[in-house]
This record gives C-alpha cells, sequence and structure tokens, in this order.
C-alpha cells in the first residue's frame, strides 16, 4: 500500500470507514478524505433498558397528543420534571402502582361505561403499547383492521368489499355467494385476565430483540396493567341516573372477578387485537378462509357455500368457548351478499357503498336542532362551532359512500 486511498477495506486504518459506526456502509463512495474520521447518524438503536427516562418521556409526548387542554394532563404538566422523575423511578424500582381511575357513562350510540386511567398511568400504558407493537404488529393479519397504524374502518370497508367482488367473480360470470357475520358476546367485559397475559407472556418470551431483563420488565409492567382493577376506588363522574342506563353485564363493576378491561384505554384496546389474534389464525390458517375481515369482535367470512359457512360457524363457536372462553351473540347473520353487509356505519355490495340509515338519520336529527337555534336567535358561536365539527365529521363518513344526491338534500336544508 503505497498510498493513503488504495485500499477499499472499511476496518483499514487509512480509510475513515473504520470509524464508521453504520458498518462502514454509508459514504462509502467517498475515497478522497485525507483519512479524517467522519461522524456518521446513528438511527435510533433499541433500548439497553425498558425504563429508561427517555422512553418515559417519548410516552410522554405520545400520551398528550389531544389531551393536552384535560385536567389531568394540565395537573401532571405544572410540576412535569419532577412527575416524570417520580414516574422513572417508581418503574425502575418496581414500586409503582396504578392511580385510581374517573368512571363516566357517554350515552351515544348507546350508554357505555368508560374508566379513564390517571395521565400518569397512560404514560405506562403508552410505554408498554409501544414495545409490545415490536412483537405482535408483525404476527397479526392483513384481516385485522381496529386500533392499528395504517388501518381502520374506512379501510375495513374497502378490503371486505375487495374480498366481496373476487368471490362473486366478474366478466359475466357472477356466482351467488355470501357472507356469515358473528359478533362477540360482551366482548370487553369477558376477556380472560389468565388467558390473555399468557399470549403475551408467550410472545415476549420467544422476542429474540430484547435481553432477559427488558423481557422481565416489560412483563412485570403489562401484567400489573392487565391484573390492576379500576373499579377499586375509582371516582364516578355521571349521575346514578345516567350510570344506570349501562346494562349490568355491559358494567366492570359487575363482572367475574379476573375478567373484564376497561373501555377508554390505550392498552385495553391493544389487548383486544392480542387476544382475538388467536382467532385470525384459526380462521384463517386452520378453516382456511380465504375472504375475511375483523374490526374489534365484529368479524364476517364469505363463501360461495352457506353449507360451508355454516360449518365454520359451530367451529369457531367451539373455539371461542375452549380457547379464549368467550361466546358468540346469539344473533346469528348469514345472508347472501345480494342483501349488502351492514358493517362499521355502510352498507357494503360488491360495488358499492351506502350509508345506513341510522347514520341519516342522527344527521337531520342535528340539522334540525341546528336550524331551530338559528330560527330563534339563541344560536351562539360554541354551539356553531360545534355543529361545524360535527358537520365535518359526517360528510367525511359520507366521502366514501356512494351518496351525492342524499348529501346534497341534507346540506340544502341546513339554515
Amino acid at each position: 500500500m503505497n498510498g493513503s486511498h488504495t485500499t477499499s477495506l472499511p476496518w483499514s486504518p487509512t480509510n475513515a470507514y473504520k470509524y464508521n459506526p453504520n458498518n462502514g456502509n454509508v459514504n462509502n463512495n467517498n475515497k478522497t478524505n485525507n483519512n479524517y474520521a467522519r461522524c456518521v447518524r446513528l438511527e435510533k438503536e433499541q433500548s439497553l433498558a425498558l425504563f429508561e427516562f427517555q422512553n418515559i418521556y417519548d410516552s410522554y409526548r405520545s400520551c398528550r397528543e389531544g389531551k393536552r387542554g384535560t385536567i389531568n394532563a394540565l395537573k401532571f404538566e405544572e410540576n412535569l420534571e419532577q412527575n416524570l422523575q417520580e414516574l422513572y423511578y417508581s418503574l425502575k424500582n418496581r414500586t409503582f402502582k396504578p392511580r385510581r381511575s374517573v368512571c363516566f357513562t357517554v350515552l351515544k350510540p348507546k350508554p357505555r361505561e368508560i374508566f379513564a386511567a390517571d395521565f400518569r398511568d397512560r404514560i405506562v400504558h403508552h410505554l408498554i403499547v409501544n414495545e409490545l407493537e415490536k412483537v405482535f404488529e408483525p404476527a397479526f393479519l392483513k384481516e385485522s383492521f381496529a386500533c392499528r397504524k395504517g388501518k381502520g374502518t374506512h379501510k375495513a370497508v374497502r378490503h371486505l368489499q375487495k374480498n366481496m367482488r373476487k368471490i362473486i367473480g366478474g366478466n359475466g360470470k357472477r356466482k351467488r355467494a355470501y357472507f356469515l357475520q358473528l359478533d362477540v358476546q360482551n366482548f370487553f367485559m369477558s376477556i380472560n385476565k389468565k388467558v390473555l397475559f399468557s399470549l403475551v407472556e408467550k410472545r415476549v418470551v420467544g422476542f429474540v430483540g430484547w435481553s432477559d431483563s427488558f423481557k422481565q420488565d416489560l412483563l412485570w409492567i403489562s401484567k400489573l396493567i392487565i391484573f390492576h382493577d379500576p373499579t377499586k376506588g375509582f371516582t364516578q363522574k355521571s349521575s346514578k341516573k345516567i350510570s344506570d342506563l349501562v346494562p349490568m353485564h355491559k358494567s366492570l363493576i359487575n363482572v367475574e372477578k379476573g375478567t373484564g378491561l376497561p373501555i377508554g384505554n390505550n392498552t385495553s384496546q391493544f389487548f383486544a387485537n392480542i387476544y382475538l389474534h388467536e382467532l385470525d389464525f384459526y380462521v384463517k390458517n386452520v378453516l382456511m378462509c380465504r375472504h375475511y375481515v375483523r374490526y374489534v369482535d365484529d368479524f364476517i367470512l364469505l363463501s360461495d357455500s352457506k353449507e360451508q359457512l355454516l360449518g365454520w360457524f359451530w367451529r369457531i363457536k367451539d373455539f371461542l368457548k375452549n380457547d379464549l372462553l368467550l361466546n358468540l351473540k346469539t344473533e346469528v347473520i348469514l345472508l347472501p351478499l345480494s342483501n349488502g353487509v351492514d358493517f362499521l356505519g355502510y352498507i357494503i355490495r360488491p360495488w358499492s357503498v351506502f350509508v345506513r340509515k341510522r347514520v341519516l338519520i342522527n344527521f337531520k336529527k342535528k340539522i334540525v336542532v341546528y336550524n331551530k337555534l338559528v330560527v330563534s336567535g339563541d344560536l351562539d358561536d360554541f354551539d356553531k362551532k360545534h355543529f361545524c365539527s360535527t358537520k365535518a365529521s359526517y360528510l367525511g363518513h359520507f366521502k366514501h359512500a356512494n351518496c351525492f344526491r342524499i348529501k346534497k338534500e341534507l346540506l340544502d336544508n341546513v339554515a
């Protein structure tokens, strides 16, 4: 080696690539650097420990999105640095305990009981989900659309419609096909915590990307959140008259010990996907159903044979009962695809999508209330802003359906 630039080996003492922490693959065409060490920025690496302060801060940033105006978030941010430090040490020393939840009832589309965790606890929820996503997201099937990045209701509708077209065929050779629509009975209140944690534990232990201590920390905090009972010492925000509208079997207060997840927590939504991933795998890889879609606990199977769908129904019923300790709702829908599928606020047919009648009726009621305020002169800025937001939400829903004429008629009636 007579010259200082003749070697192409990344580890050569005469080559700047020796100092390149990215395996010498960055700037590999730069051979005339006069042997100066060139710093190359590393991509974010996997944390060596779960409870690093940076992880907790990132989870806080994720948690506060859209929540900065809430009372809990504002209180936490009054002494942000101190609160984050206390949370960090409580997790690191395993002294963390969930605080009491706030319970309230929402009435639409039907009465539901919500248990909202304290803002500090929601930071921990985000920390858990951020890590578990790395394990489970690659395993989740493409047919699952709820609470996943890049998924959602509209993509679920398009996926179902695409599968409807596939199964009935085209080019004048369309055949008769059917759909089986099923729903899990009282799903969130029926999730068995031992079964859920065993599913989490199995995947985490088998994941090769983490150290044993990282896995132990993740399993400890996951178990703590899964088995936490938010009904102990909670604060009730809704009046008794309102809270009593929730059916007893839909209330977390009345569930059997060791079952039920609170609706409203970030972890609950993700744990629901973990739980029903077992169903997805069974339908796709055991029953070998080619055309399938699931959104939370509402799922649909397609086939050109009514008898096949009926057989699948009984096998799914047994699988849910024996393996996941769940029951199907007594209402079973098995109809020709030509009837249209009522799913996620739409009536879906192979070549058209319509808005559900109930959605149209609800929007009409909003318009009537708004028009009365306009006529009476009682409309204030808050009401106007609220209606504009509501209208935008409905129009966003209508945009994905074939309803131009109906949409125009509704908007023409706005005062």
